[in-house]
């Protein structure tokens, strides 16, 4: 036959020229596209101004990427350390891992994590590489600063600190060795408890106690025995600290050899480790009643301590008599009468019954010196046990007590407020204390957890106040404050609801790169539900993606693959396709794609039928070094031709695992014989592996008996088909059921012949069909190659892809 692509058709294509065919039916408006096109080809472009000469608005630039001082080149070095790639100069390296703690020392925030990590990374690099000199790079004091801002910045809520407590030791160990040397060369040296102690109490807040008692035995006599207050105090907080109850009298006994007495203030730390920060009302009740040396007896902190935990844990009981003997002690202290005041208002004692105890309390001291007076932390004191017992109404009640004394509520006043108000979501009210609370002097950072809680808590209403939470933020970002990753997550979560990506990209450049990676990771999932959420237009979620994949590019292979398969959800390959080559542009060994990623890849490339990207993944398998092609690569190898309409291309990767060492598997066998529907000549291959199956006597399962019937279907090899439906149960021990009457249906080819199956089926076997007939229908429309409207039709399908014919590679 004569080819109908003449010379003027290839020039056309090459000049990028539209070609008119004289069967078009709209020949004559491709005629005037055509004059037009030539009319403006050689145009020159005329530069526009709009009115008044003035251009337009320049595209908005987000905010570059907010890091702490020094802390770049240690992240840059990190990442080069991750690749294999040449590391900057040690000098520069020294001179940042200096500027960043001093920043730190200067009120920078928390150290994080993931700033620990760095830190740590830089400073076994510098051990590593700059030997030339004894004490190379920062000096021993510098290093002895990093080790406080180690102690003094811990990262809150953080559950584990095994990197602050492996950066603690590195810096303490590089310390000593260079004292030591420092000893040799008989230059004046730093004492060693001036390292020795921030040291052990490094290891006692990031969780090695039994190490830093050890230490503490060891350089009680030489170094630490004249410390105050004494190192054993800290050792007893920080085993409690950790859950170490039973080596809290083992640490007594170590403390008598070396005749340390455990005396009342020792007690008095266990009772405020115990009732202040694990609030264990058993263990308190254990150590309250241990004997203190030389008979003596609890402190009054300890005993104001146990009634705040009797209070909060409703064991009044038992706190009552402690409660009388401190009323007998005829306490002095205006703290005690404070406590005196809650615990009658944790009996039952109503606000007006308080209010007369307090006129009785100023009748008492009237007249004395130094005369004890109820004033606002008298109030304040009240108004924690009402927010302690959920109490908003009391509490308020109390405030006003305090008002009508005469009280002017202070810093702690508004915090209660500020507290128990969003407790309640009474967010109006929260807001009027937190402005009150902004003409309040304040310790630096008091505030910023609950401005981090009101924060979110306006961001989960329904209807937000944007003008009230902008305010806040404003706020904060004057004052240089620290967002709470929670605050940054439901900040994001707003901007991706009204749209504000600008804003959004401002917010986490700004943030999160100075976050852990649990803090990092509840921000991300914000941004990853927003792109797995149907409901989410799909520019609006690629947009997302790319905010992601460029602010947390440590995510996950598992998550970018999930991200891949919704765009794949989505019917948008050429999205997929490009989260895919994302991953293969990834340095990081640990985060490229895996065979499986390739397969899941492949595999929605078939059921999308994109050729052209279908090529562009098997050029990126034959150019990656790092993969070895297997059974389960070839297979949805296979699945991607066959989806794409290339059966005969599938079959050579069937050739390939017949040959190769591992060999088919089931799901092979099926894809194989999927491949033969639509090939030419496919019965032919399809009976040669059936014969193999039966002349090795493997099994065969239902989807391979339902996949050969739809081989020969492919070929409108009718009767033959019906006679292996028939001989089902006979040949493999199968009823037919909706799979096999389903494929057979689908697979064969016209309308007529599929009539004549759905009759066939309904008089055969009446209840498989009506199972088939559960699972419903969706129609593909077809139309001719010219895309006539008249020529167009539907073509039924049933729905058997969850029931066996869907096939995973």
């Amino acid at each position: 036959m004569r080819s109908q692509l003449t010379r003027r058709i290839f020039s056309q294509i090459l000049n990028n020229e539209i070609h008119a065919d004289r069967r078009c039916r709209f020949q004559s408006t491709t005629k005037q596209c055509l004059q037009r096109e030539r009319r403006t080809a050689h145009m020159p472009i005329i530069p526009k101004r709009s009115l008044f000469g003035f251009s337009r608005k320049p595209k908005r630039q987000p905010k570059p990427i907010s890091y702490e001082p020094g802390l770049e080149p240690m992240l840059d070095l990190s990442r080069r350390l991750a690749i294999g790639a040449r590391t900057p100069p040690p000098e520069e390296l020294a001179q940042a891992f200096v500027e960043f703690f001093e920043s730190k020392k200067k009120g920078n925030g928390s150290l994080e994590e993931i700033q620990a990590q760095h830190a740590i990374a830089t400073l076994q690099h510098l051990q590593k590489t700059w030997n030339e000199a004894e004490g190379f790079g920062p000096t021993i004091e510098e290093l002895r600063m990093a080790l406080l801002i180690v102690l003094s910045k811990p990262p809150p809520k953080a559950t584990q600190h095994k990197t602050h407590n492996k950066l603690a030791k590195l810096l303490f160990q590089e310390m000593d060795r260079r004292r030591e040397s420092i000893i040799k060369s008989g230059e004046p040296v730093v004492p060693f408890w001036r390292i020795l102690m921030p040291f052990i109490q490094a290891l006692l807040r990031y969780g090695d106690s039994l190490y830093a008692r050890d230490l503490v035995e060891e350089n009680w006599e030489p170094h630490l025995k004249d410390r105050v207050p004494s190192p054993w105090k800290r050792v007893f907080g920080g085993l409690i600290q950790e859950g170490r109850d039973e080596e809290l009298q083992k640490t007594i006994k170590i403390m008598q050899k070396i005749n340390v007495p455990f005396d009342s203030d020792m007690h008095q730390q266990i009772i405020l480790a115990y009732a202040r920060l694990r609030e264990d009302i058993g263990m308190t009740k254990k150590w309250y009643m241990h004997p203190i040396a030389n008979g003596g007896l609890p402190t009054m902190q300890a005993e104001v301590a146990v009634l705040k935990l009797c209070l909060k844990r409703d064991e009044l009981d038992w706190g009552d008599a402690i409660f009388k003997s401190m009323l007998e002690k005829n306490p002095s202290d205006k703290w005690a009468w404070n406590m005196i005041f809650q615990w009658a208002a944790a009996n039952g004692k109503g606000v007006d019954e308080i209010e007369r105890m307090m006129k009785i309390m100023i009748r008492r001291n009237e007249g004395k010196e130094n005369g004890l007076n109820p004033d606002i932390e008298t109030i304040n004191g009240l108004v924690e046990i009402s927010n302690s017992r959920n109490d908003p109404y009391t509490a308020e009640r109390y405030v006003a007590l305090g008002q009508r004394w005469g009280f002017q509520p202070n810093a702690h006043t508004y915090l209660l407020q500020l507290d128990y108000r969003i407790k309640v979501k009474d967010l109006d009210g929260a807001r009027a204390a937190y402005r009150s609370l902004q003409g309040e002097e304040l310790a630096a950072g008091d505030d910023l957890p609950l401005i981090n809680k009101l924060i979110v808590a306006l961001c989960a209403e329904k209807r937000q106040n944007y003008d009230a939470i902008m305010g806040l933020i404003e706020d904060l970002t004057e004052r240089k404050a620290r967002f709470e990753s929670e605050t940054v997550a439901a900040l994001s979560r707003l901007h991706l609801q009204r749209g504000e990506m600008d804003d959004l990209v401002d917010l986490l450049n700004t943030h999160t790169f100075n976050y852990g990676i649990e803090q990092r990771e509840s921000i991300r999932n914000v941004l990853l539900q927003h792109c797995l959420d149907r409901s989410t237009p799909t520019p609006r979620a690629w947009e997302t993606y790319n905010i992601l994949r460029q602010t947390f590019s440590e995510t996950s292979i598992h998550i970018r693959t999930a991200l891949m398969n919704e765009f794949f959800a989505r019917n948008r390959c050429d999205m997929a396709t490009h989260v895919f080559g994302h991953m293969r542009q990834q340095q990081i060994k640990s985060l490229r794609p895996s065979i499986d990623t390739y397969a899941a890849c492949l595999t929605g490339i078939g059921r999308a039928g994109d050729l052209d990207s279908l090529g562009t993944v098997h050029n990126m398998i034959k150019l990656d070094s790092e993969i070895e092609p297997n059974t389960k690569l070839y297979n949805a190898l296979m699945l991607g031709y066959i989806g794409c309409g290339e059966p005969l291309q599938a079959r050579t990767f069937w050739e390939d695992i017949l040959y190769s060492r591992e060999g088919p598997t089931y799901s092979s066998i099926q894809i194989a014989l999927q491949s033969c529907e639509r090939a030419p000549f496919g019965e032919r291959l399809a009976r040669d592996i059936w014969s193999k199956l039966k002349k090795f006597e493997i099994e065969v399962t239902r989807e391979i008996y339902a996949a050969y019937v739809g081989a020969l279907a492919g070929q409108s090899l009718y009767d033959e088909c019906v006679k292996l439906v028939d001989a089902a149960e006979k040949d493999v021990g199968y009823k037919p059921d909706a799979l096999l009457l389903g494929t057979f249906y689908n697979v064969i080819k016209g309308v007529s012949n599929k009539e004549k199956v759905k009759q066939w089926a309904w008089d055969a076997y009446p209840a498989a069909y009506e199972d088939l007939l559960k699972l419903g229908q969706y129609h593909i429309m077809k139309s001719d190659e010219y895309g006539e409207e008249e020529y167009q039709s539907s073509e039924a399908f049933f729905n058997i892809g969850p029931i066996g014919r869907d096939v995973q590679a």
